[in-house]
């Protein structure tokens, strides 16, 4: 299995993420035909072999499945939580997120980390096909949408604008 612990942070990263989705479509794959059958329906398994792909790690493929096919048979009290940041956590921000969401749910957490700078600031929370978006992105959205709907109409003299 893994020589390091952060090679084995990496395979149970990528395996926790693939049983997320399939607890997310109520699918759980027991062997690899099955895993693989996963890759025509979840867009998730496409993302991890991309990953696998651009950080030059296909190689660990065979091992990413072995650890899911064991996560699967012996592991049901652990919640995978996926968390987006415009920037990656720090530690204390991790562990306050773990420790709340562990309070919450009643069970342990496993975070799911992504970066994506085009949700500017906040945080976005996915578990079992909830999903919690508290992004500047969607609320800069929401402002743009709400302004949009607004009419005004200028009052012929004093300049006051009234709502239509």
């Amino acid at each position: 299995m893994p020589t390091s612990r952060r090679e084995m942070k990496v395979l149970e990263t990528y395996a926790r993420s693939l049983l997320e989705a399939g607890k997310t479509e109520g699918r759980v794959f027991q062997d690899l035909k099955q895993l693989e059958a996963l890759a025509s329906m979840t867009p998730e398994l496409l993302e991890v072999l991309k990953a696998l792909v651009e950080r030059d790690q296909l190689d660990l493929l065979p091992r990413i499945a072995e650890l899911y096919r064991t996560m699967t048979e012996e592991d049901d009290d652990i919640l995978g939580l996926t968390v987006t940041t415009a920037v990656p956590l720090d530690d204390e921000l991790r562990a306050q997120i773990k420790e709340r969401y562990e309070k919450d749910f009643g069970k342990k957490v496993f975070l799911i980390e992504n970066v994506d700078p085009s949700i500017i600031g906040g945080i976005v929370f996915e578990a079992r096909g909830q999903r919690r978006d508290i992004s500047v992105k969607t609320q800069l959205r929401a402002a743009r949408d709400t302004l949009a709907s607004v009419h005004l109409t200028h009052a012929p003299q004093g300049g006051d604008a009234t709502h239509v």
